[in-house]
């Protein structure tokens, strides 16, 4: 009986490892043309540095 136990947790760690590889692999590749999953623009360059356009 225990052994099915065993198997069940392997089974979940294949799972989760296999949904953590998927994750990291759509993850790594951002889409093309700067936009994201829902279409949005990522912010422009100026506001990363927004303290700095304003002299402080």
């Amino acid at each position: 009986m225990d052994g099915i136990y065993f198997l069940v947790l392997l089974a979940f760690g294949a799972l989760t490892g296999a949904l953590l590889a998927l994750c990291a692999a759509l993850g790594a590749n951002p889409p093309p043309g700067g936009t994201d999953a829902v279409g949005r623009s990522p912010q422009p360059d100026t506001a990363k540095h927004a303290a700095t356009n304003r002299g402080l």
